[in-house]
């Protein structure tokens, strides 16, 4: 026997067994007048197996089962006389408080027979706490109707229950297991769960819908027909082949409803499942839940908002604010409350519950000194109250050896089977997205190929040329026809009006020849001494306008080019007198053509290929989250792991297929060069889609909506395509910045590719291997990363 002080959130508890003391030690401890309720003094609480002798109370309550059998109050003018033995004022209490036969009906006798049993469950989310030591027990073979306003936690706690959200504290038992046990099907097979939210794939008819579930819970193809067939006559749905975004409200939650019924589970949670259901539907679903549930295999825990259709449950639970206000048979809650509806009963339960609250917020600064007194052995009669949480020995212990937890870490390949053909099914039914996936990486390195690297075209240059000699026979004229007519268009104009036009960007330069322009150049060609004058006047002049660099810098390449073609023209066997002293040989690697295209072109391909798996893995990821698509997958027996290898095989599919027609167009349209091996080349932009793959699952993982999404796979674009040598040499960055580019994914893969395509190389060179090292690295961290994440939240 206990005798508990309660002193708002704090216990003085004293044990003592009774029976072991003298007769007169046990009267003391009882409390032999009719204690007075007072809510400025702290309670008590004594509990015992049996009764032997009256005891005066103020309220007296009979526990079976772990829920409240009888209650009888102990007025001054309604003491209750105790019987011979505890069996006879079982019988009174449950006599005189009109409950036998509905507790007989609803409450099991063994503890083995609960199909869920929460005890002193919390659960917070920051500092806000949606559920507050709550204790709820689920019969088997029962119905459960949970009942409560919007926010009161009844999802929250369907969550906890089916093991998709951690409990802060307290215990959970389903089906004679904790949620998430190794080995134990919940979440899993033996559970079936419709939430709130529809939860269905748009792309799917019912047929792929019924399938997918069959599929995740292993059932034959066989199996998996019968129930659909007999889901789609019972719930009045339309053909099979319908798409399930081409249905109504009220036939898509039917279809929700036939998913969760589809495996026969052990234990059926419906979260609002008659929400949008006609009347009729309504009462065939509540017929077929009271149908399978007489065989005592199936419980079902249902919430609804439509308090009175609750009264066909077996047990209801009345919710709020967290907590359970009162569980137990709809006829007894009523009963007891003298109320003639359930919502009646309902609404003075939270009358109840917020005068109980103000009352216990008055006396809290005195509980503390009247427990002490208590506890001290004062004689102080304070009102008795049944609070308190279960006992620990309640709680199942569970264990499980090491080859059921490895079992239930590995992945199963079903699941990644199932989820498999779930994403494939799903890109058929889009074929326009899918075009748009494969062509878009061929449309982006075309414009790369076509438009980055090349030298400009259609530059005006004003020229002025004052040469004296004819212009048949002007060195002036001569050198000027050598220039590339395609890229440098020549302006005549005269001095003043070329440089007004350079000044008002109308042209990128001038170009300009002296009055004796051939004759002195002559004389610098023949004499070996020449003064001043005869070398500034035998100089061509070229003013440029050097605003753009690539522009600048190509017009001086022509310039060189074309003197250097004048005077081979010229000279002939001499052309070597005016040569410079610099030779050229044949390039060691690449050729003397080779542009800033070819530079671009291989860090251009890897990244397009990272990037396109970022956004599709990181935005169909978010999107079934919030959708709840990934709940509901989860509650049926997919883990984290499962799901993100699914994605990787699947988004495999695409970014090969993106990366065939990428190198079919960079090397056989734009004819870009490749000296080594082509399997090598087409293994790195993989591994770099797969590590792009990788790193969408990070970003899906740890961030719920679409734009924040996007954001993210946005703002690491830019920095790792210009810290990555990918459309300019790591060399040029200076070295505190330099430390950071090596360290990003795609700069030594870049470097690798290049030197595949231009070099040549294997394997066997450091520069090749420690590409592929790199991307394998960040690959698993990502991978890690994002299932350590999942896990985290889930």
């Amino acid at each position: 026997m206990e005798i508990c002080t309660i002193c708002d959130h704090l216990w003085v508890k004293i044990t003592n067994n009774l029976p072991k003391y003298v007769p007169v030690i046990r009267k003391q401890l009882r409390i032999p007048q009719p204690i007075r309720a007072s809510p400025c003094r702290p309670s008590v609480a004594l509990s015992a197996a049996q009764i032997q002798s009256p005891v005066q109370c103020s309220l007296l309550l009979l526990l079976a089962a772990a829920a409240m059998a009888a209650e009888a109050s102990g007025r001054k003018d309604a003491t209750i006389t105790g019987p011979a033995d505890s069996t006879e004022l079982r019988e009174q209490l449950m006599t005189e408080g009109n409950m036998k036969k509905d507790l007989e009906a609803s409450l099991p006798a063994a503890q083995d027979s609960f199909a869920i049993r929460c005890r002193d469950v919390c659960r917070s989310y920051g500092k806000l706490k949606v559920l507050t030591n709550l204790n709820l027990t689920v019969p088997q073979g029962q119905i459960y109707g949970l009942l409560g306003p919007s926010g009161c936690g009844k999802t929250t706690l369907l969550k906890c229950i089916v093991g998709t959200l951690k409990i802060s504290r307290g215990h959970i038992t389903v089906l004679g297991k904790p949620p998430a046990f190794p080995g134990h099907e919940v979440p899993g097979k033996m559970v079936g769960y419709m939430p709130q939210d529809l939860a269905l794939y748009n792309e799917f008819t019912i047929s792929d819908t019924l399938t997918f579930f069959g599929r995740i819970h292993g059932l034959t193809s066989k199996e998996t027909q019968v129930r659909m067939n007999f889901l789609i006559d019972f719930l009045n749905l339309p053909q099979k082949n319908s798409l399930v975004r081409n249905l109504s409200g009220g036939q898509r939650r039917r279809v929700s409803l036939g998913a969760a019924l589809l495996q026969n589970p052990e234990l059926l949670i419906l979260d609002e499942p008659t929400v949008g259901v006609d009347p009729v539907l309504r009462a065939k679903i509540w017929q077929h839940l009271v149908e399978i549930v007489k065989t005592g295999k199936v419980s079902v825990i249902i919430t609804t908002h439509y308090i009175e259709e609750a009264r066909q449950a077996n047990m209801v639970g009345l919710m709020r604010n967290g907590h359970l206000l009162a569980e137990g048979p709809p006829d007894a809650v009523m009963k007891q409350h003298s109320a003639t509806t359930l919502e009646h009963a309902f609404l003075q339960l939270c009358e109840s519950s917020d005068q109980n609250s103000t009352q216990e917020s008055s006396s809290e600064s005195e509980t503390l000194e009247k427990s002490q007194m208590f506890a001290n052995g004062r004689d102080e009669s304070q009102p008795i109250l049944a609070v308190g949480p279960p006992p620990v020995e309640d709680v199942p212990k569970c264990t499980a050896d090491w080859k059921v937890r490895a079992r239930h870490i590995l992945p199963k390949g079903r699941n990644i089977r199932a989820l498999f053909i779930k994403t494939m099914v799903r890109m058929k039914r889009m074929p326009g997205s899918l075009c748009f996936q494969f062509l878009l990486p061929v449309i982006q390195i075309s414009l790369i190929c076509l438009c980055v690297g090349g030298d400009p075209k259609g530059i005006k240059v004003a020229v002025v040329n004052n040469d004296s000699y004819p212009p048949s026979s002007s060195f002036s004229q001569s050198l000027l026809t050598f220039l590339d007519n395609s890229s440098v268009i020549q302006v005549p104009l005269p001095h003043k009006e070329a440089f007004e036009g350079v000044h008002k960007g109308e042209y990128w330069g001038v170009i300009g020849f002296g009055q004796n322009f051939t004759n002195y150049l002559t004389k610098r060609i023949l004499q070996r001494q020449v003064s001043k004058e005869v070398i500034d006047g035998g100089s061509v002049h070229v003013w440029l306008d050097l605003t753009n660099r690539q522009i600048g810098l190509m017009l001086q390449k022509q310039l060189h080019q074309a003197f250097q073609a004048f005077v081979d023209y010229k000279m002939g066997a001499l052309a070597y007198l005016a040569a410079l002293p610099i030779k050229f040989e044949e390039p060691i690697y690449g050729s003397l053509d080779m542009d800033f295209t070819t530079y671009v072109t291989p860090g251009a391909v890897l990244s397009i290929s990272f990037y396109l798996a970022v956004g599709l893995t990181a935005l169909s990821f978010v999107l079934e989250r919030k959708e709840g698509l990934l709940d509901r997958c989860w509650v049926a027996g997919v883990s984290s792991m499962e799901t993100m290898l699914a994605h990787l095989f699947s988004q495999l599919f695409v970014i090969s297929v993106q990366i065939i027609l990428m190198l079919l167009f960079v090397l056989l349209v734009f004819k870009m060069p490749n000296e080594g091996s082509l399997f090598l080349v087409i293994c790195l932009i993989v591994l770099q889609g797969v590590t792009g793959i990788s790193f969408g699952l990070v970003i899906s993982a740890g961030i719920d909506d679409e734009q924040s999404a996007n954001q993210a796979a946005l703002g690491i674009f830019y920095p790792n395509l210009i810290l990555s040598g990918i459309i300019w040499p790591v060399e040029c960055i200076p070295y505190p910045l330099r430390y950071l580019s090596l360290a990003l994914p795609q700069t030594y893969a870049s470097e690798s590719l290049r030197c595949i395509m231009y070099r040549g190389w294997g394997m066997s060179e450091m520069m090749v291997w420690r590409g592929f090292a790199v991307t394998l690295g960040w690959n698993t961290f990502f991978l890690i990363l994002a299932t350590v994440i999942l896990k985290l939240r889930t």
